[in-house]
């Protein structure tokens, strides 16, 4: 049985470095120097879009500014998220143990297989799934995003369990062709919260992630921190990348090792 080091260490007041952290960790492990991780942390608020996403076009900047709501964005792609203490995020990190390859789509389905069977294991709802959603009730209860480089893979999500979703939909723009597509009207008809849902909270609901995916994927977590080299990466990320403004901003990529 392989043995996944369990990482809780997160910085909730500071996103930046939580996802300077991830992307250290990813680059560590790509690399053969670290071993496959499990991290879960919260920020306390903060607004992060995918890589290739620009802020003012995805966020109400004026509203993130008066309601103090940090930018921050993460080195994978996809949609933008809101994050506060009611929201729980997770990541895995890890070589290819799995059988994934370099096939995007298989790595969705299996991590998205192991969401789904943690979710039925904390009795969340009539779960759906599509390639990066999950739906309890018809409403969106968790996003993801993933990215692949030879020898390692990335995958981290966003479980909606407490979040104020009225923040939520005031900081986030949707196109309304995306809502009228899903029939609805506003973001806020489109999400819900675990809580709300089942009466689940966040404990509960990280303690069935650690089982279900466990279980789905055979490994075993075991307490750990991070590396030195880990520790020190991260912070060469956090200085030269993720707290600038030119790239969580702009359209800037900036590549650190």
């Amino acid at each position: 049985m392989v043995n996944v080091r369990l990482i809780e260490q997160d910085y909730p007041d500071d996103p930046y470095m939580n996802m300077a952290v991830d992307e250290a960790i990813f680059q560590e492990v790509s690399k053969g120097k670290s071993q496959p991780t499990m991290r879960f942390y919260r920020n306390r608020s903060a607004a992060v879009l995918g890589c290739f996403q620009l802020a003012d076009e995805e966020l109400d900047l004026e509203y993130a500014k008066a309601n103090n709501i940090k930018v921050v964005k993460r080195f994978t792609g996809g949609g933008a998220v809101y994050h506060d203490m009611g929201a729980l995020n997770y990541s895995i990190i890890s070589p290819d143990l799995f059988g994934i390859g370099m096939n995007v789509e298989r790595l969705f389905s299996g991590m998205m297989n192991g969401a789904v069977r943690s979710l039925a294991l904390a009795s969340v709802p009539e779960i759906k799934n599509s390639m990066n959603d999950i739906t309890s009730n018809g409403k969106k209860v968790f996003g993801a995003a993933a990215t692949l480089k030879k020898g390692a893979l990335m995958f981290h999500a966003t479980m909606l369990i407490q979040t104020d979703l009225n923040i939520l939909s005031s900081v986030l723009k949707v196109p309304g062709e995306k809502l009228k597509d899903k029939g609805i009207k506003s973001i806020r008809e489109r999400v819900a919260n675990i809580k709300e849902l089942c009466g689940k909270d966040s404990q509960k609901i990280h303690d069935s992630l650690l089982i279900g995916y466990s279980t789905f994927y055979g490994f075993k977590t075991v307490p750990g921190k991070l590396t030195e080299d880990e520790e020190s990466l991260a912070k060469r990320l956090y200085e030269g990348k993720y707290s600038k403004q030119e790239w969580n901003m702009g359209s800037e990529l900036i590549h650190i090792e």
